[in-house]
């Protein structure tokens, strides 16, 4: 018998635990990537000082890939941080009421991410597109603008799918 399956036939609670499964080890991933991107990034700063330090010159298109890689970075962990529930919480007044009434506010904020998720996901891909169209570069190094809007629009469909999971799931994050 798999896990998470039961002797009554629930496959519809197992499947749900398999893509539930599935969309943290996704959410995981990603984050540990965009940690590594913002490991490599970090390096090329410090190269970039002791650059500058030791030969009067920093590296050339140093800012160009720290930027593009914190966005990288940033946009990677934010459908991890959203499966936590690791995102800011501004909740006053929300302690005050029911827990039903809480948990209902919970979902409807879900929701309302995945929508707004949802439409930067398109944004950005629409972006992309029109930065490979123009054929889009970087000043320094030359490099082609629209690679990075792959990872980013990566990172906001992943975000979109952990907001729609969590809203089915009550609101809740996933520990």
């Amino acid at each position: 018998m798999s896990e998470g399956g039961s002797r009554t036939g629930d496959t519809g609670a197992a499947a749900r635990l398999g893509l539930e499964r599935a969309l943290e080890r996704a959410c995981t991933w990603l984050a540990i990537g965009g940690g590594a991107v913002m490991l490599a990034f970090t390096a090329i700063s410090v190269g970039s000082i002791l650059s500058r330090t030791f030969f009067g010159s920093p590296l050339v298109g140093d800012f160009e890939l720290t930027e593009r890689g914190t966005a990288i970075a940033v946009f990677a962990m934010l459908p991890y941080c959203h499966l936590r529930g690791g995102n800011v919480v501004v909740d006053m007044f929300v302690g005050m009421f029911r827990p039903a009434l809480r948990r209902a506010l919970a979902v409807l904020g879900d929701v309302l991410f995945a929508i707004v998720a949802a439409l930067m996901t398109w944004r950005l891909a629409l972006g992309g597109i029109n930065q490979y169209e123009f054929n889009d570069m970087s000043m320094m190094l030359q490099i082609p603008t629209w690679w990075m809007f792959v990872p980013l629009v990566a990172s906001m469909a992943l975000l979109t799918l952990v907001c729609v999971a969590r809203a089915a799931r009550g609101g809740k994050e996933f520990r």
